[in-house]
């Protein structure tokens, strides 16, 4: 083979290594990993072009589209992703990063050999065009491949290992068998190979920029997670800042899903090759005269005009996607479960989680379970319950800022009710998401999945047991909703007689009705009798929660009616005490006066009082009597202890029957009592 021949084989694979030279560069340990799997991709390629004649007359296909599938895809790539698997296999410290660039310099081995043999043999036009566009798309295809085997490797369970697996094989498939599929087809149809080649260096930018937020193998294992519950963990602050974004609470931007700095020297290459492809027909025009370079008109404006432009391209594309976006930035609708922490039975705290799976969750804890306790679960949205279900805590964070503040717990008990509450709750977010990106009817409502009183709830407030959260007569400009605890509110009479009308426990809010009154005073006392925690909010996020919620305004009208008619039943109540405390009285004033009676000589057997008063008269005085003439009664018996004392006789003593004629001188006395 001719050196110039040789040069063109080689300056695709050239190009293309020093564009992706930055991930290369930073082989650290790994260059005997990385060298294997150039040296891997070389002897598939020479394994293939040796065995091409047999594969040919096994599978010999007419139809060039299915050609292009089965040969370059089904086959070929078929046999690079279970090279790329072994080798991963082989190495097992590989994280997913490096699993990708495996790929790539397994894809960069193979180019070299086949763009070599392409070369010595340019028996056909079209070989150019392969040549010069095959080497990004092996590239890109097997660095895709090693990312998802990548994945697949560090999956935990059987499910999201078989499924990474596939994808590391149908998108390279779709990708590789579209590109041979057009090109075979030849003609105007080689025109699509550009922008699938785009397609493809796009593609594995976005997962070269994924990769770098992944945990590797060694990392997780030294923090007793697996990969499906790093990943749950990963979400969490996206969603949270989603959500507050979306609700109004967050109100700074996004990271930027592109990011480009080319710096002067790419930037000025870029210009170059823009120029070049403006110019490339009458460059391949002027090589034509030169060398004698027949190129069919299609093949000729791909190579010249298509594969600059794809170059400049690329290299806008490559590093431009910010690996930061994946951190700061939703990339999945989350959609907002509650949790009921269960203990004894009965619901101890109230908690929210923004992402539920078969295999675990992450509950937005505010205090420590302990790692490696077990607790009871049981998850709702709106009708849905998932019934209990058994976990046990296997990370936490309620100190560091720049970690997701909550809880992973790894569920170990389920029942047949929980796969049923996680096979509708993925089918609401996938229903909920494709209505929120496509704006159907019904994007409005779901604002309620978001606008939940523990998410617009943006404080947290601690208070030990015995402590007063507010009390009554105090102004209030917030509501709370209770997270963790028990509380109890009171109203304290003026004898300080303390009266409970109502009483919290988690999961229920208070205080919402001095925020809407307009006097904005408290009620009531609150007292917390255990340790409580209260998420907090103010009159804003009251309005936006009852503008945005269907759900919460019924809630809080429910709440209200509830507390209405249990203040009723209270009062109420209070009315019967008070009215047996007074018969109570009465009755026992009775017996006093009665006593008072007879210690003044009053005889039930005779007419009355030894002093001529009537006792018609004393039983009138006795069942209309109240407290003043109780009062004139004890104190005409004091004067007659006092007369007898001094031993005299009350019937001699003026101002003793002057007393007496006063008191039972009132007309009414007469009466009979059936009156």
């Amino acid at each position: 083979m001719s050196v110039d021949k040789f040069i063109i084989s080689f300056l695709p694979v050239l190009v293309f290594y020093l564009v992706y030279f930055r991930y290369f560069s930073s082989l650290g340990t790994s260059v005997a990993k990385y060298l294997t799997a150039i040296l891997t991709g070389v002897a598939y390629a020479l394994f293939l072009i040796l065995a091409g004649t047999v594969i040919s007359e096994f599978v010999y296909i007419v139809n060039p589209v299915m050609r292009g599938f089965v040969t370059a895809g089904i086959v070929e790539k078929t046999g690079a992703i279970l090279i790329i698997y072994v080798l991963l296999r082989k190495f097992p410290e590989f994280g997913v990063t490096e699993g990708a660039i495996t790929g790539m310099f397994f894809g960069l081995g193979f180019s070299c050999i086949e763009n070599f043999f392409y070369a010595a043999d340019l028996s056909s036009s079209i070989i150019y065009v392969r040549m010069i566009f095959s080497v990004p798309l092996h590239i890109t295809t097997c660095g895709i491949a090693g990312f998802y085997l990548g994945i697949g490797k560090l999956s935990w369970s059987l499910w999201n290992s078989v499924f990474f697996r596939v994808k590391s094989f149908i998108f390279p498939l779709l990708i590789h068998g579209s590109f041979d599929a057009v090109l075979m087809k030849g003609g105007v149809f080689s025109y699509i190979s550009a922008p699938i080649l785009i397609l493809s260096v796009t593609l594995l930018e976005v997962v070269l920029a994924r990769s770098q937020s992944f945990y590797p193998e060694r990392k997780l294992k030294l923090m007793g997670m697996h990969f499906e519950e790093w990943m749950c963990k990963d979400r969490q602050p996206r969603y949270d800042r989603w959500v507050k974004r979306y609700t109004g609470i967050l109100k700074s931007s996004p990271a930027p899903f592109f990011n480009w700095n080319p710096g002067f020297f790419r930037f000025s290459f870029v210009i170059m090759l823009i120029i070049f492809a403006s110019a490339g027909l009458p460059i391949y025009r002027n090589l034509h005269e030169l060398y004698n370079l027949e190129l069919l008109k299609e093949e000729a404006f791909a190579v010249f005009v298509l594969f600059p432009l794809c170059i400049a391209l690329v290299l806008i594309i490559s590093g431009a996607v910010n690996p930061m976006y994946f951190v700061k930035s939703l990339i999945r609708l989350p959609i907002i479960s509650d949790i009921e922490i269960m203990k004894d039975g009965i619901v101890d705290e109230y908690v929210v989680t923004n992402d539920v799976t078969s295999g675990n969750c992450f509950i937005q804890t505010t205090e420590t379970l302990g790692i490696g306790k077990s607790i009871d679960l049981r998850f709702r949205i709106g009708a849905i319950e998932s019934g209990i279900v058994s976990g046990k805590v296997i990370w936490e964070n309620h100190t560091l800022r720049h970690e997701p503040f909550g809880s992973i717990v790894r569920i170990t008990k389920r029942y047949r009710g929980f796969y049923l509450f996680i096979v509708k709750y993925n089918l609401m977010r996938y229903w909920k998401g494709a209505v929120f990106i496509l704006k159907l009817p019904g994007f409005d409502q779901i604002k309620a999945f978001f606008y939940k009183p523990l998410v617009i709830s943006q404080d947290e407030e601690f208070y030990s047991a015995g402590s007063v959260i507010f009390n009554e007569g105090d102004t209030g400009d917030k509501f709370y909703l209770v997270k963790k605890g028990r509380i109890i509110f009171y109203k304290r009479k003026e004898d300080d007689e303390i009266i409970t009308v109502h009483t919290s426990v988690a999961g229920e809010f208070f205080g919402e009705l001095a925020v809407l009154g307009d006097e904005k005073m408290r009620n009531a006392t609150a007292l917390c009798m255990t340790d409580t925690i209260l998420a907090v909010a103010t009159r804003d996020n009251l309005d936006t929660l009852l503008t945005n919620n269907a759900e919460f305004a019924i809630d809080l009208l429910e709440t209200l009616t509830n507390r209405v008619i249990l203040s009723e039943k209270i009062f109420f109540e209070k009315i019967r005490q008070l009215e047996e405390v007074k018969s109570d009285n009465e009755r026992l004033m009775h017996i006093s006066v009665m006593l008072m009676l007879i210690g003044l000589g009053f005889d039930p057997s005779r007419r009355g009082l030894d002093m001529n008063v009537d006792a018609k008269k004393i039983r009138n005085f006795i069942r209309k009597m109240d407290d003043l003439g109780a009062a004139q009664m004890a104190d005409l018996f004091i004067t007659r202890q006092t007369i007898l004392r001094d031993g005299r006789d009350p019937r001699d003593d003026s101002g003793f029957l002057e007393k007496l004629s006063s008191i039972f001188s009132d007309p009414s006395l007469d009466e009979d009592e059936t009156d």
